[in-house]
């Protein structure tokens, strides 16, 4: 079960590690009711840090009303007060803890998406403000802004993860890696190994890809900035990220991906996924499971059947997908590709509302190489340092 121990550890994580709370910085922290727990261990900590805790704590439920009466002038609408709190804040601490993972299920996802265009001018430029953050010398006129989303376990989530609430408990708890006696000093030495593996991605200009469940796809990365992400932006954490050139002479990726893992978005699951990438964009489309929603949602916009993201998941606690994106996407031995949005830090400028991972085992069988040479076999870094150790 989480104790006080693991509240105290995790929310020391959360602000000082991901996001280094300093005195006099604003603070937004927004927490759904079931994380109460969570919620307390966090805003005593931000206080002890001598940050400026601004609470929002918002019942999902009314997101279920929301899309169930709102007309299409409140459909449109832009909240001038979250454009301001993005403006303001110095950094934002999300905490997620649903309880019905199928409540807006019953809507047209065309409706929940022009929700999600309206407000697409505030994530993007939250987007831009922790750009600045992970890239100081970028040039820009936008304060840095340090953002962090966790999820406190519910039966909600432990129901889709096909395990009893106590069983998603500890998973969480190892995910987390919250039974360490100092967690910020192991995310602090995977920030060490995937720095590493960051700097040799560099090196490189062509990632092929190659798994016995039909992928065989060429990623062009030549010019793109590959980040470590070690409990940060997500937490728990595991992957290295960057985003395919799309300037280059075949768009950024050639091929064919089959996404074996089940993905999950906006509480729709695809399974089994097969999508032909030609010059750049998602050109066919089919899967097992989810194919109409998929295909719906890669129709959304211009940008949303291109590739925002390309990562490779180093989370060893975490071995089989769970149905939430936060997990499944961290998994050690697997890489995922995110259609939309991409994250101008990489070096990739691809804007949607979309940002979907979808994600890909690299078990026994499959290869991965870097202009030609062996990068990962197996599922295993061949050319890297050991691992750190996963408890």
């Amino acid at each position: 079960m989480i104790t006080h121990l693991h509240l105290e550890r995790w929310a020391d994580v959360l602000v000082r590690h991901a996001t280094a709370i300093k005195p006099g910085k604003i603070v937004r922290i927004t927490a759904q009711p079931a994380a109460e727990a969570l919620l307390e261990a966090v805003y005593r900590k931000v206080l002890s840090a001598g940050g400026l805790p601004l609470v929002n704590c918002r019942p999902e439920y009314l997101n279920e009303a929301f899309y169930e009466l709102a007309n299409e002038q409140q459909l449109d609408w832009v909240n001038p007060i979250a454009q301001h709190e993005i403006e303001l804040v110095d950094a934002t601490i999300n905490l997620g803890a649903s309880t019905n993972l199928r409540a807006l299920d019953k809507f047209d996802p065309a409706i929940t998406q022009r929700a999600a265009r309206a407000n697409r001018g505030v994530r993007e430029l939250l987007f831009k403000r922790a750009a600045v953050a992970d890239d100081p010398g970028l040039s820009s006129d936008l304060r840095p802004l340090l953002w962090t989303t966790t999820l406190f376990p519910t039966k909600a989530y432990a129901q889709d993860a096909g395990m009893s609430l106590h069983d998603y408990q500890q998973f969480v708890i190892k995910a987390c890696q919250l039974d360490h006696e100092d967690p910020v000093a192991f995310w602090q030495e995977l920030d060490r190994w995937q720095c590493q593996l960051a700097d040799q991605l560099m090196t490189g200009k062509e990632l092929h890809f190659h798994t016995p469940a039909g992928t065989d796809l060429t990623v062009d990365v030549s010019g793109m900035r590959w980040l470590s992400s070690p409990g940060r932006k997500n937490f728990p954490d595991g992957e290295v990220y960057s985003g395919p050139n799309l300037n280059a002479e075949n768009g950024g990726a050639e091929g064919v991906v089959f996404f074996d893992k089940r993905c999950v978005y906006q509480g729709h699951a695809v399974r089994n996924a097969r999508i032909v990438m030609k010059t750049g964009r998602a050109t066919e489309v089919c899967a097992e499971e989810g194919e109409d929603f998929l295909i719906a949602m890669l129709d959304q916009d211009d940008g949303a059947r291109r590739i925002g993201e390309v990562a490779f998941g180093t989370n060893r606690a975490i071995t089989e997908p769970t149905g939430q994106i936060l997990f499944d996407e961290k998994m050690g031995g697997s890489f995922h590709l995110a259609f939309g949005a991409g994250y101008p830090e990489t070096g990739n400028s691809n804007k949607s509302t979309l940002h979907w991972d979808l994600i890909a085992g690299l078990g026994k069988g499959s290869r991965v190489t870097l202009d030609g040479n062996p990068l990962c076999i197996d599922g295993q870094f061949v050319t890297m340092p050991p691992e750190v150790d996963w408890r």
